[in-house]
C-alpha cells in the first residue's frame, strides 16, 4: 500500500486541543465516538437490494487517474486497519496514492474546522454524523461538500442512516457502519458465575456487584478516561431513561424549552458516576488510563466489565485466547433499562474544493461494492456486521449479540441516545467529558457540568441561526 499516514506528533504540532474543565468556556471541539446501533434484532436482513451496492463495481477502471493523490482526513478509530486492503486495491486499480491523514480524536474537530475555514481541506473528510450534525458541524454543506444525490450507492444505506447523511433534500455523506448494540456493558460471564453474581439491572445492584468484584482485587468496571471520549458514554448512552423520567424532554431540548441543568435524572446519573469513581471501581487511575490494553485486561481477569461494542467479545477472545465466556447487559446508571438506539456513526464527505472530484466520486463508488464492503467487515476486529442493504454481504453476528438483542424489551428501543437525539449536544462531546472529569476531581459541581452543556448548545444554535434560541 502506498498510503501515507500523518503521525500523531505532526498533528499535535499543527494544533493542540486542550480540555477545558468546568470553566464554562465554549468551543466546537470534541467528537462522540459513540457510533451507531440500530433497533433491528441481530441477524435480520436490512431492506433493499444488492443492485445499489454493486453500482460502483467495475472490472477495469474507465477513467485515467494515474499519478494522482487522494487525501483523506479522518479521526483516529474511524477507519483504522479495516480499510487498508480496500485502499491498497484502489491504489493498484487506478495507479494512485492515498494520503491517509489520521488525527488524534481530541484534536480532530478543531483541525477539520480550521481546514474548512481556510479552504485547505483534504479531498475526503469525515465527521461523526447524526441527524443534526451536518448543519451544526459542517454548517454550510452546499459550500463545503460534494452533492452525491444522484450517486448509485445511495441505496446501500438504510433509511435511518440516510438521515445522518442528507441535508435539505441533498445527499452529502456516506455512512458505512454496523448494527450491533454499541457501548453496552460487556462482562466476564464466567467470572460472574464463579463469584455467584447476577447481572445488575439497577444502580443499587451494580454497586453491590462492584463491591464484591473489587474485594477480589479485580477492577470492576474498566474505564479508559485518557482516551478522552469513552467515559461520556456512561451518561449519554442511556438517553431513554431521561426521556422516560420527563416525557417529551427531547422535543423540549430541541425546542429550547428545557435545559440539561437542574434535570433531576441527569444529576442523579452524574452523582452515581462520581460515586463509582470515588470508590475506585473504575480503576485506581482511570482518568490516566487508555483503552490500548483493554482486551488483555479482560483476558488476564484484571477487570470484569467495560463499556464496549457488543462484538468486542470476539476481539477479547481472539487477542487473548481466554477460555472465559462473555455477555452483555444495559448500562444500569439511573436504573436505566433502555437500549442505546442510534442511527449515527462516522461518515465520509467529499470536499467541494477538491481538485480531484472525479477521483473522490470513484473512491466512494469503490468502497460501496460488495467486494469492498466484505473486505472492510472481514478486516474489522471489533465488528461482526455492517448495516447496509446488500444481501450479498456475509455477516458474522455473534451468538452473544443475538442473545442480548432478543432479551431487550422492544418498547425500550425507540429513544435515540442523548447525543444524537438532541441538537448540538454531540458537538461538545469532548467538553462534556472534560467537565465530567473535573467533577470527579471535585473541581466543580454536577450541575456545573450540565450548565456548561446548555451554554455550549446555545452558542452552537446561535451560529446555526436556530430560531428556537433567538
Amino acid at each position: 500500500m502506498k498510503k501515507k499516514v500523518i503521525s500523531a506528533l505532526l498533528c499535535a504540532a499543527m494544533l493542540t486541543a486542550s480540555l477545558t474543565g468546568c470553566s464554562g468556556e465554549t468551543s466546537d471541539s470534541g467528537n462522540s465516538r459513540e457510533e451507531s446501533s440500530g433497533t433491528e434484532s441481530a441477524g435480520q436482513e436490512s431492506s433493499g437490494e444488492t443492485a445499489a451496492a454493486e453500482s460502483g463495481q467495475k472490472e477495469t477502471p474507465d477513467m485515467d487517474f494515474a499519478g494522482e493523490e487522494l487525501s483523506i482526513l479522518v479521526s483516529a478509530g474511524w477507519m483504522d486497519n479495516r480499510y487498508d486492503d480496500t485502499i491498497a486495491r484502489f491504489e493498484e486499480t487506478y495507479d494512485v496514492t492515498v494520503d491517509l491523514q489520521t488525527i488524534p480524536a481530541d484534536q480532530y474537530s478543531d483541525i477539520l474546522q480550521s481546514k474548512l475555514s481556510t479552504d485547505s481541506c483534504a479531498d475526503i473528510f469525515w465527521i461523526q454524523s447524526n441527524p443534526f450534525a451536518i448543519s451544526s458541524v459542517i454548517v454550510d454543506p452546499e459550500k463545503y461538500c460534494i452533492d452525491f444525490s444522484d450517486a448509485g450507492w445511495k441505496g446501500i444505506m438504510p433509511e435511518a442512516r440516510l438521515s445522518s447523511c442528507e441535508y435539505e433534500g441533498k445527499l452529502y455523506g456516506l455512512q458505512i457502519w454496523h448494527n450491533s448494540p454499541e457501548y453496552v456493558m460487556t462482562y466476564n460471564k464466567t467470572l460472574f458465575e464463579e463469584l455467584n453474581l447476577e447481572v445488575p439491572t439497577s444502580y443499587a445492584e451494580l454497586l453491590n456487584v462492584c463491591e464484591k468484584i473489587a474485594a477480589e482485587g479485580i477492577t470492576p468496571w474498566f474505564l479508559p478516561g485518557a482516551d478522552g471520549w469513552q467515559h461520556q458514554l456512561a451518561f449519554f448512552q442511556i438517553g431513554g431513561v431521561y426521556e422516560e423520567a420527563v416525557p417529551g424532554l427531547y422535543d423540549a431540548l430541541n425546542g429550547n424549552t428545557a435545559t440539561f441543568a437542574d434535570n433531576a435524572k441527569m444529576l442523579e446519573v452524574l452523582t452515581q458516576f462520581k460515586e463509582l469513581s470515588d470508590k475506585g471501581y473504575f480503576g485506581e487511575d482511570w482518568i490516566g488510563t487508555d483503552s490500548a490494553n483493554m482486551a488483555n485486561e479482560f483476558g488476564d481477569r484484571n477487570c470484569a466489565m467495560a463499556m464496549a461494542n457488543s462484538s468486542y467479545i470476539k476481539q477479547i477472545q481472539e487477542e487473548t485466547g481466554t477460555a472465559d465466556e462473555f455477555g452483555l447487559f444495559l448500562i444500569p446508571l439511573g436504573d436505566n433499562g433502555s437500549f442505546p438506539t442510534n442511527p449515527a456513526g462516522p461518515t465520509m464527505f467529499g470536499y467541494k474544493g477538491t481538485e480531484h472530484e472525479e477521483l473522490v466520486k470513484t473512491f466512494f463508488d469503490f468502497v460501496t461494492t460488495t467486494e469492498s464492503l466484505q473486505e472492510i467487515l472481514d478486516n474489522s476486529p471489533a465488528y461482526t456486521n455492517l448495516d447496509v442493504n446488500d444481501a450479498g454481504l456475509e455477516q458474522h453476528w455473534l451468538p452473544e449479540e443475538e442473545e442480548f438483542m432478543n432479551a431487550v424489551d422492544k418498547n425500550k428501543m425507540n429513544t435515540p441516545v442523548l447525543q444524537t437525539g438532541t441538537k448540538y449536544t454531540n458537538d461538545y462531546w469532548g467538553d462534556f467529558g472534560a467537565d465530567m472529569i473535573s467533577f470527579c476531581q471535585n473541581q466543580c459541581e454536577a450541575n456545573d457540568v450540565l450548565k456548561n452543556m446548555d451554554s455550549n448548545r446555545a452558542e452552537a444554535a446561535k451560529i446555526a441561526g436556530d430560531s428556537a434560541w433567538e
